[in-house]
């Protein structure tokens, strides 16, 4: 089936989980379309739906209702066996919890990927894992590393096979700004050089504006979208007037992110953090808040800087 140039179709989508009785609808009728090459951020709330259509469209589950199309294929109507080639061969996934294997070394869990569908090259491996800055730890196991090295090194587990959809789910959730931006510049190079279309979820505008296109999804439901490059080479436009809900979105994460800000002593006072603790989590939301504060300026809605 051709794709027309669209890699990732999602038609009207409706996911419905049971869990002791009780129905819980994680995603309410979600239309998506995702051009072949477009880097795409998706915005949202914990709890909004995120990790849901990305496990949907990466054929990691099923939807209750509605279509799942990438590049022409059917995945919402694929049989396992189907879905397992699907996986290995068109779909590289950075997941939120790494999904490392605990008893390869970093180099290993690079290779099995590429072992599993009958292409083994060491030789890439390593160049994989010298993009993501772990060149000289290809023989550590997942353990030896830090959280930001897991979530490095299942990056370029994610692209070991070369695939033409990246999935990227709170990719930077673990890293330091600087580092993090380093993994998205390298799945953007990817889009941009190999041709890969490229997804990714997370809650950083800085992450955001450094796509073709940010979407909102609240409860279940998209909400809106802009595009930070035009925003950039135009400024305010028509268009975010149209998407305010952009804009309520930020303001209410920026109130979040000050919440948690001042709840930092408390939580020390509490002993829940240690005064190292509590410095590294108030640089890393003053950054963020900074970060939102700015978007927000970028978006024409002013606020109180701090």
């Amino acid at each position: 089936m051709m794709s027309d140039g669209k890699a990732v179709i999602v038609d009207r989508v409706i996911k419905v989980y049971e869990s002791r009785g009780e129905r819980v609808t994680a995603l309410r009728e979600v239309s998506l379309t995702v051009d072949e090459g477009e880097i795409v951020t998706i915005m949202g709330p914990s709890g909004s739906g995120k990790t849901t259509l990305m496990n949907l469209i990466a054929g990691i589950d099923k939807p209750t209702a509605g279509k799942v199309i990438v590049f022409g294929r059917q995945v919402h109507s694929m049989r396992e066996e189907e879905l397992r080639k699907y996986r290995l061969h068109v779909v590289g996934y950075v997941f939120q919890q790494h999904n490392l294997i605990p008893t390869l070394t970093a180099v290993e869990n690079v290779l099995l990927p590429m072992t599993l569908a009958g292409k083994p090259d060491e030789a890439r491996a390593r160049r994989l894992l010298e993009k993501v800055g772990l060149s000289g730890k290809e023989n550590r196991f997942p353990e030896e590393l830090s959280g930001g090295e897991q979530q490095r090194l299942a990056a370029a587990v994610a692209l070991a096979n070369e695939p033409r959809l990246v999935i990227a789910d709170e990719p930077t959730g673990e890293l330091d700004m600087a580092t993090g931006e380093k993994i998205i510049k390298l799945l953007i190079s990817e889009a941009r050089d190999e041709g890969r279309t490229v997804i990714i979820t997370t809650h950083d505008p800085r992450v955001a504006r450094m796509t073709d296109r940010v979407v909102l999804l609240e409860d279940g439901r998209i909400r809106g979208s802009y595009s930070p490059q035009r925003i950039a080479a135009e400024g305010p436009s028509g268009e975010v007037a149209v998407e305010r809900v952009i804009v309520e979105y930020f303001k209410r994460l920026l109130s979040d992110v000050r919440e948690r800000k001042a709840k930092l002593a408390e939580r020390l006072a509490r002993g829940e953090i240690s005064v190292d603790e509590l410095v590294e989590e108030y640089n890393k939301l003053r950054s963020l808040e900074e970060a939102i504060v700015d978007e927000l300026s970028r978006l024409g809605a002013g606020v109180e800087a701090f």
